[in-house]
């Protein structure tokens, strides 16, 4: 079924984050943040524009002379909550393989509209090459992702048609990786999240990836846990169908067992499907 044929009542439900153990998930994120501030060299809190704590990023770059390839990570929240500070602990496993792990924070709804939040996330990709070679990074190797909201944010930073306006080459984005994220918009019209997005149809059309899809050049990696809703699974299907229409490179896959939040773990499982696959990605240029 698409979302067309489910009811208001449906809707609302399929958009709902419900996981059973979440408070354990995070307990045990947030000890791996620690672990990382503790042991591992990061520079914290660096401000990309002038919005505060809202528009900072961290930065954990591999301790070596040569530029680092870059992930760039979005987090999820449904665009009004969490933090990059939850999301340090994938740093280890990259900084292994020799790759800047680098999550961003960008201002929430309802303070801001999603059209400002997209504009936070394109702000910091250009900041990030601008500055790039000083902090030994590598600004023709600059990869995204993000889980959830920061899965949309993916494919918002993916798409073409933005970059001129921060003056960047059309190619700044050379792959990308989103986890459960939302790829249309239009659906949570009628759903929960629009009480504090406050979207009207065109805001949700024009902030929609599936209708600005990624440029030829890239390389996508678009997956899910088979635990989630319906909805976020046919999310994900659907524009990794549309990717592929479009003759675009994309690796589509769901993960077995994995929930909304705990398929966040995998990023920094050297032996999962999702980290192999970014590591790949970034290799192969």
């Amino acid at each position: 079924m698409t979302w067309k044929q489910l009811t208001p009542g449906q809707i609302r439900d399929e958009y709902k984050i419900n996981v059973a153990n979440s408070e354990e998930i995070n307990t045990h994120y947030q000890a791996l943040n620690k672990h990382i501030v503790s042991n591992f060299k990061g520079h914290l809190d660096i401000a990309y524009d002038n919005g505060g704590s809202r528009q900072m990023l961290d930065l954990f770059v591999p301790d070596k002379p040569n530029n680092s390839p870059m992930v760039v990570f979005v987090h999820g929240g449904y665009w009004r909550a969490n933090s990059k500070n939850d999301r340090r602990f994938p740093a280890d496993a990259f900084l292994r393989m020799g790759i800047a792990w680098i999550p961003i924070n960008y201002r929430l709804a309802p303070s801001v509209s999603i059209d400002e939040i997209v504009h936070d996330g394109r702000k910091a990709i250009a900041w990030i090459y601008q500055t790039a070679k000083d902090f030994n990074g590598d600004p023709e190797r600059i990869y995204v992702c993000g889980n959830s909201a920061g899965g949309h944010m993916m494919g918002m930073l993916c798409a073409a048609g933005w970059q001129k306006q921060f003056d960047l080459p059309d190619d700044i984005i050379k792959g990308g990786c989103a986890l459960s994220g939302l790829f249309d918009l239009e659906p949570l019209l009628q759903a929960e999240a629009n009480e504090w997005l406050h979207m009207d149809r065109d805001t949700a059309l024009r902030n929609s990836p599936i209708y600005s899809l990624p440029m030829q050049h890239q390389k996508i990696i678009i997956t899910c846990g088979t635990e989630e809703s319906n909805e976020f699974r046919r999310q994900s299907h659907d524009y990794a169908e549309a990717i592929i229409k479009a003759g675009i490179n994309v690796n589509y896959f769901e993960m077995p067992g994995e929930n909304h939040l705990s398929i966040i773990g995998k990023l920094a499982d050297k032996n999962s499907s999702l980290f192999t696959s970014i590591v790949d990605m970034v290799n192969e240029n």
